[in-house]
């Protein structure tokens, strides 16, 4: 704190020496309240505390270093970036910070190299400061070798990799980087990183990166390129097999073709490539379209007047429960997408582009905040198909249920025991009635007749219903069955029913949850503590 600033004091300052007069009692205070001696001793002080306090605000302190001719004195801050100023003319902003930022290099003096300067190793260049190691690039290196990442230390098996920082004020040592410090990097850094020999033949393998040893920067972008590509046609190329209405869902798909396409889009804008996370992103958009393709693509059902001519029985509802799901789906994929849309304009255009085409700047904690509020909201959207999935679920596992039920009550009719056990047959204990019945629907559905395969849920648990031959396909009679028949059907709708576990997805939606939590609080968190820095600022200034 300088003459403190920020305390909230309104001393008065004396225009002459830039200094707060003290009184006796001040004096004593500062000269730690002791007797004669100490005064003395602050007296003899006095000039040093002085020369300490030629400041009276950070505020002037940062005036006193502006130049006086470009950018406007008076208004230092007019042209910085975010600024419509800055949007016109950027040159005076960026002639403020190369007037005011001195290059690292050229702070370090000849005399204050280390010994070791000329040749040093791998390992006392990584122990060097900074200012030294730029210095030392610079010394050592063409602005080519530098600019390409071309910059190696040491000779044989002991080498690093060293990236020089796009501002040119810090190095990157390359054998030390992780995978998320990578990805942090500029595209310009990254393409450097790309050429770096160091990375190419030790970090690149390591970590699954592209390019490597075998695959340049060009060849890495064509092989990325072609990776989404394949996943797109993948999409355009699924077939309807139940359904003609091939227009609708080839519209509907195009949302998820447009989030591959982002990142097809994507690919020149980075210089380093993960085909692990790349794979897992574009598996999670192709595994929601298949989802929805199987909601899509199922039979519609032929309800008629007698039940047992009636066919493709998948749900009790006549389908209205699938339906209702592929409408979620697409609904909250296309509010994915628009998220991912508005995001990637935001980061583009530095802020909201607004109706007219104006852009609204955005300050750097609340790009922060925004970003990680989309997170959030992509997330919520994720939850909403997960619990729809978890709907789906329980409504089919209650019609499993219902033909358990239906089974149950059959056996209970067997009274024979031993020997003429075998002699007994029974027919399905349920009267078959109209279609809109939902225990006759649910019968249908598991008639091997009347039955429809497999409901979207099946399908996705890999699950084979089990089907029993209840009815007569001529005259819809039921047929009769021994114990040991229906006690076999029962035993495969039990197994089905146990592979129909929600757990699994209730886990997920858990996790889900806690990751739109956290999202939501890093948001707050970043606008709190943005405010904060602000006040702390402003009080500065005061």
């Amino acid at each position: 704190m300088i003459n403190g600033v920020g305390s909230g004091s309104s001393t008065t300052v004396d225009p002459d020496t830039l200094a707060p007069p003290k009184d006796d009692d001040t004096a004593k205070a500062a000269s730690g309240g002791a007797g004669d001696g100490a005064q003395e001793r602050a007296a003899q002080q006095g000039p040093a505390l002085q020369a300490a306090e030629t400041q009276t605000s950070v505020w002037d302190s940062f005036l006193s270093n502006l130049p006086e001719a470009d950018p406007d004195f008076e208004n230092p801050l007019l042209s910085i970036p975010g600024t419509t100023n800055y949007a016109t003319d950027p040159s005076k902003y960026n002639a403020y910070v190369a007037s005011v930022l001195v290059d690292p290099a050229d702070t370090v003096a000849d005399e204050d190299l280390p010994a070791n300067y000329s040749n040093p190793s791998p390992q006392e260049f990584v122990s060097w400061h900074p200012a030294v190691q730029l210095r030392y690039l610079r010394d050592n290196f063409t602005e080519a070798q530098i600019q390409s990442g071309n910059t190696v230390i040491g000779t044989g098996s002991n080498q690093v990799g060293v990236i020089r920082s796009d501002d040119k004020r810090s190095v990157t040592i390359v054998n030390e980087l992780t995978k998320s410090r990578i990805f942090q990097l500029s595209k310009t850094e990254q393409e450097r990183l790309a050429n770096n020999s160091i990375f190419k033949t030790k970090i690149a393998p390591l970590l699954d990166l592209l390019p490597n040893a075998d695959t340049d920067l060009a060849a890495s972008r064509a092989v990325i390129t072609q990776l989404i590509n394949d996943e797109i046609n993948k999409i355009r190329n699924m077939p309807l097999v139940n359904k003609t209405d091939g227009d609708k869902f080839r519209k509907d798909s195009e949302v998820y073709e447009e989030q591959l396409i982002m990142l097809r889009d994507n690919v020149p804008h980075s210089g380093i490539y993960a085909r692990s996370d790349l794979a897992t992103e574009m598996q999670e958009i192709v595994k929601r379209f298949e989802r929805a393709h199987a909601y899509f693509d199922v039979k519609t059902p032929n309800a008629e007047s007698s039940a047992h001519s009636s066919t493709n029985f998948v749900t009790p509802d006549n389908n209205a429960s699938i339906n209702r799901g592929y409408a979620v789906f697409i609904e909250q994929e296309q509010r994915i997408l628009a998220i991912k849309q508005a995001e990637q304009q935001m980061l583009s255009a530095g802020g909201i582009t607004n109706s007219d085409g104006t852009i609204s700047r955005l300050d750097l904690p609340t790009l922060v905040a925004l970003i990680q509020n989309q997170a959030s909201l992509k997330q919520q959207a994720i939850i909403t198909m997960r619990t729809e999935q978890l709907t789906q679920l329980n409504q089919l596992s209650q019609a499993y249920a219902e033909m358990q039920r239906i089974v149950n009550e059959t056996l209970k009719a067997f009274t024979e025991t031993g020997k003429d056990a075998d002699k007994e047959k029974h027919t399905i204990a349920q009267s078959i009635g109209s279609s809109s019945s939902y225990s006759t629907a649910v019968l249908l559905m598991f008639e091997d007749y009347t039955s429809a395969q497999p409901h979207p849920v099946e399908k996705e648990f890999n699950i084979t219903r089990p089907t029993h031959d209840m009815l007569n396909n001529s005259d819809g009679s039921k047929n009769s069955f021994k114990r040991t028949q229906w006690e076999r059907f029962s035993t495969q709708l039990s197994d089905a029913v146990t592979l129909l576990n929600p757990q699994l997805l209730t886990n997920d939606i858990n996790q889900d949850n806690r990751e739109q939590n956290r999202a939501f609080e890093q948001a707050t968190g970043t606008v709190r503590r943005s405010f904060d820095l602000n006040i702390q600022i402003a009080r500065g200034f005061t």
